[in-house]
């Protein structure tokens, strides 16, 4: 495989460090658009190399990752020379399938996912459309591939990717939270890491169980958990996730409108 990168940032990178914990083998080449960053990527994997542009990449990449900002897509791909044997997986939110083919034809199969960060541990969930099983098979390498039916699935999960910052927030109150009523730092640190993994792997080991079944299992009737929850989310789920969600879900579908299309 000669995998060919269209930008160079946190996603790119994370794809690149978890491949080169991952069974596939194959050159690497990268666009120099974020020129720190490819060149640290370049320094540490003997395997990956920098092009001398876009074009270039795309000269010799057989498999070719979109990764740009969807407000510069237009742009940037449409100033590029696709070959009909292009592999393209495009990992650009709010850009859709039928523009991402007619912009890239004459390349003849198109892919959309969404790779996390933790793809560079090979632990993303990633979302793709259509199926493709070259594509899933590269995308389980980053952790697990999860095919969808319908497109218009995507931007529900895209939105949910938004908590990632929250999910850290949260663990950041909670140890500070600790620090200030005595404890060490670094201690309070370890603790809520491994107690957040911890509950974490509850929902791969108890997979029959919805998330509603496994907080009830993980609290008594008036119980500690029971009080923490009942005081954060009364009605037993969060509200204000669920209207930032929506917000979001609204700004990538307002996005997705205004992006230009092909006929």
């Amino acid at each position: 495989m000669k995998l060919g990168f269209i930008g160079t940032g946190t996603i790119s990178s994370a794809i690149v460090e978890g491949l080169s914990q991952s069974s596939i083998r194959g050159s690497i080449i990268l666009s120099p658009r974020n020129a720190e960053v490819a060149a640290q990527l370049a320094q540490r994997h003997d395997n990956v190399t920098i092009a001398r542009d876009n074009q270039a990449v795309l000269d010799v990449a057989d498999t070719v990752v979109v990764a740009v900002r969807p407000q510069i897509a237009h742009q940037v791909l449409t100033a590029l020379r696709f070959r009909p044997d292009h592999e393209i997986l495009s990992v650009v939110p709010a850009v859709s399938l039928p523009y991402l083919q007619s912009v890239t034809a004459p390349a003849r199969r198109v892919t959309r996912a969404v790779p996390l960060p933790s793809a560079a541990y090979r632990q993303s969930p990633t979302v793709m459309y259509p199926s493709n099983p070259s594509v899933k098979a590269l995308l389980d390498e980053l952790g697990t591939a999860i095919e969808l039916d319908r497109e218009e699935e995507f931007e529900i999960y895209t939105a949910a990717t938004a908590i990632m910052s929250s999910y850290f927030g949260f663990a950041s109150t909670l140890a500070s939270w600790m620090e200030h009523q005595g404890a060490s730092s670094e201690k309070a640190r370890v603790y809520v890491g491994q107690m957040l993994r911890g509950l974490a792997a509850a929902t791969t080991v108890m997979h029959d169980r919805s998330f509603a079944e496994l907080a009830l299992e993980h609290e008594t009737r008036g119980g500690l958990n029971e009080q923490v929850f009942r005081t954060i989310a009364p009605t037993g789920e969060f509200v204000e996730l669920t209207r930032a969600l929506d917000d979001i879900l609204k700004r990538l579908e307002t996005g997705k409108a205004q992006r230009p299309t092909l006929s």
